[in-house]
């Protein structure tokens, strides 16, 4: 995926300075004021949704939804 990306100018990999080793993977200077147009109305949906919330509410639905996610990706998973 993140070749594809790259290949379409949205990611950049380059090496990391204090590994060469290692590659470092950063949305690209053109796409970044896009992609964080696109992300931002998520973050300001979720932070208005979660604001009201007590710290323990908060928690239950981040639990809730680490719950989903490891469901959902268990292929042995019964089905309902």
């Amino acid at each position: 995926m993140v070749g594809e990306l790259s290949g379409k100018g949205i990611l950049e990999r380059r090496e990391d300075p204090a590994d060469r080793r290692r590659r470092i993977v950063s949305i690209t200077d053109a796409q970044r004021p896009s992609i964080s147009a696109w992300l931002s109305r998520g973050a300001t949906a979720w932070r208005r949704a979660l604001e009201p919330l007590t710290p323990d509410q908060r928690q239950l639905v981040i639990d809730t939804l680490r719950a989903y996610e490891a469901a959902a990706a268990d292929p042995e998973a019964p089905a309902p």
